[in-house]
């Protein structure tokens, strides 16, 4: 098809399906294409919860990001008029010394942020269901949550298509290009071109940002297979979110342990949900089809009982896979294409991505028409992932 789009977004999970709303709304004329039907249990923006917080441990520069994706959180659940962000606090911390609970409380400080410092005595003062160690040290946030990523994904499609953006389900893309004027993307339905181009495609990013003569994965993202387990909360009130925090205990050497509260909501699944952050090993993406594993299964329930009090004998009422897309250094890569000027990149979200989705799919939005942003995003830029700076 001849040149009539502003832009064309592939991969329609969490930066995509914000950016492709943020378009529409705009006015712009935008096609946006997954390989599968979102929201859909095949990559990273499922299960029912994400973990969202202010006082980010990995680096203050996340805070001014995270301060207006909360707000765009709540815009569009006031246009969805669905319920996607659950403010019940959050607490994380570890044994005495702990990077998170050091982090937290740096970037408290740079922001200006209202967070508690607690010991463990303190922390199972307030929150009788943990047992942690007296001496350990935990921060408190009372704005930390969780978010509903199915829900997000649905209200951004949604408003998209109301604002006329064209969305092609379960049309994966063959290849695509740029000339710095116009990009194209081939699919199984045709060509598609547009005056820009945005590629948001999770796990599947290694090879969609390869080129002939770079290879793929040029940005040396590491997809992983990670396993969230729901365990029955027993009606137990004390394992609410109305009485719970979100929670995760850094285990130094391990993964750490970190668990949702069992919630209320239409489609939310059962009991509490638990992970170890990190745990997965390389894969495929299309690994995540593949049966649970159960040693997985046990060691999560494991590492889930020695820090909830009557958790033991509490039965697993499901688990699943989700995928982390994993950059060198923990970061995201949002920003323009080194090679070409006309293609945004959103990609290696490492697990703790999904909280920025709105504000993510806002700067793609503005990389694409404008080439560049307000949004202060720039120590994301891919190229710093690059061997030499260039695809």
């Amino acid at each position: 098809m001849s040149d009539t789009l502003d832009a064309i977004v592939v991969g329609l999970g969490a930066m995509g399906s914000n950016a492709l709303a943020v378009l529409a709304r705009r006015g712009k004329r935008v096609l946006g294409l997954d390989r599968f039907d979102p929201p859909h249990n095949f990559g990273s923006s499922h299960g029912g919860s994400r973990v969202i917080r202010l006082s980010y441990f990995e680096h203050p520069d996340y805070v001014p990001l995270l301060k207006r994706a909360y707000d765009a959180f709540d815009r569009l659940a006031q246009d969805s008029g669905e319920t996607l962000r659950i403010e019940n606090g959050l607490v994380m911390g570890g044994a005495p010394g702990n990077a998170v609970a050091a982090g937290m409380l740096r970037s408290a400080r740079t922001h200006d942020l209202p967070v508690s410092a607690l010991d463990g005595a303190e922390l199972m003062r307030r929150y009788p269901q943990f047992t942690v160690p007296a001496d350990w040290e935990v921060v408190f946030e009372a704005r930390g949550g969780f978010v509903r990523p199915e829900a997000t994904i649905r209200a951004a499609l949604a408003a998209a298509a109301r604002d006329g953006a064209r969305i092609e389900r379960e049309t994966p893309i063959a290849a695509w290009g740029s000339d710095g004027r116009t990009a194209w993307v081939e699919t199984a339905r045709g060509r598609f071109e547009a005056s820009a181009l945005i590629l948001a495609a999770g796990a599947w990013m290694p090879a969609c940002t390869g080129t002939r003569q770079s290879g793929q994965n040029p940005l040396r993202l590491t997809p992983t297979r990670e396993t969230l387990v729901w365990i029955d909360d027993e009606g137990d009130p004390d394992w609410h979110a109305t009485r719970m925090p979100v929670w995760l205990f850094d285990r130094g050497n391990e993964p750490a342990v970190y668990g949702v509260p069992a919630f209320d909501l239409m489609g939310a699944p059962g009991g509490m949900k638990v992970g170890l952050h990190g745990s997965g090993g390389p894969v495929r993406p299309e690994q995540i089809c593949e049966p649970v594993e159960p040693a997985i299964v046990r060691k999560t329930v494991q590492a889930m009982q020695e820090r909830l009090r009557g958790a033991a004998g509490r039965r697993v009422t499901g688990a699943c896979s989700c995928l982390y897309t994993m950059s060198k250094d923990g970061h995201f890569a949002v920003g323009l294409h080194p090679d070409h000027s006309n293609v945004a990149i959103a990609a290696g979200f490492s697990g703790h991505g999904f909280k920025f989705a709105p504000v993510i799919g806002e700067a793609l939005a503005d990389l694409a028409i404008g080439g560049e942003t307000h949004l202060p995003i720039g120590f994301l830029a891919p190229g710093r992932l690059l061997k030499n700076g260039t695809f």
